[in-house]
């Protein structure tokens, strides 16, 4: 299984790049991870993040996973999604049963308490899973398309993981569709929307929070969450 991620050159996905990279060598999983020229802001950058795993699908055989580069990985994953690819699964991702916005802890799916599910739940494209078949290739190609529009419309966030979502209400019946436990898509700060005890394999850190606009950094809360793993290490104070 191979892991595909990319990052803009001349920001700090940079750096992020380089810590995920450091993640996925310590357990052992195959990746490429390639730069692009950035489009100018956080938006536009996002909104070719359909293109990139399209062109990357036209690249390559075979099954992969998409990441965003602002994650790091905890353990191998490959038996998981080998198994997807074996069983010709064109899609996975992971619908999120937490918050919709923010961070409130009373703003859960009833399903994690056990009970039936109360409300949708809400797909998180930050590690999705593409079979090498028509289906997925199909399933991209609309993704690129709609992206097109919306953004000759001037809708600037345009290709995010919401029309990505629509299309998938739209092609359900066209696909082999997997939803993905929440251990492979863990939101760093939100444990609240996952099964209690779920653990985190592939943990996302949501750098996007302080490159969207200016807000509290949290580089140095991931930093450390990475020095935690041994991902990185701690750097000594000068004397």
């Amino acid at each position: 299984m191979i892991t595909f991620a990319f990052y803009s050159t001349g920001t700090p996905y940079e750096a992020e790049a380089q810590l995920f990279r450091a993640s996925l060598d310590r357990v052992g999983a195959r990746h490429v991870i390639r730069p692009f020229a950035s489009k100018g802001d956080w938006y536009a950058n996002t909104a070719h993040k359909a293109t990139l795993i399209r062109d990357f699908r036209r690249d390559v055989s075979g099954a992969f996973l998409y990441c965003d580069v602002d994650a790091f990985v905890h353990a191998n994953y490959d038996t998981y999604f080998d198994e997807l690819a074996k069983h010709g699964v064109d899609f996975g991702a992971h619908w999120f049963a937490g918050p919709a916005k923010g961070h409130n802890r009373a703003d859960i799916c009833a399903c994690l308490g056990g009970k039936p599910c109360n409300r949708p739940h809400r797909l998180l494209s930050g590690t999705l899973f593409f079979g090498d078949t028509e289906g997925a290739r199909t399933l991209l190609d609309n993704w690129v398309a709609i992206n097109e529009v919306f953004r000759s419309r001037g809708l600037v966030a345009g290709g995010g993981q919401k029309n990505l979502w629509y299309l998938l209400t739209c092609m359900e019946d066209q696909l082999e569709i997997a939803k993905l436990p929440g251990r492979y898509c863990y939101v760093f700060d939100k444990p609240w929307g996952y099964p209690e005890n779920e653990p985190r394999i592939i943990e996302h850190t949501i750098a996007s929070r302080d490159n969207r606009a200016q807000r509290r950094s949290t580089v140095a809360r991931r930093t450390r969450l990475l020095q935690l793993y041994g991902v990185v290490s701690p750097k000594r104070r000068k004397r």
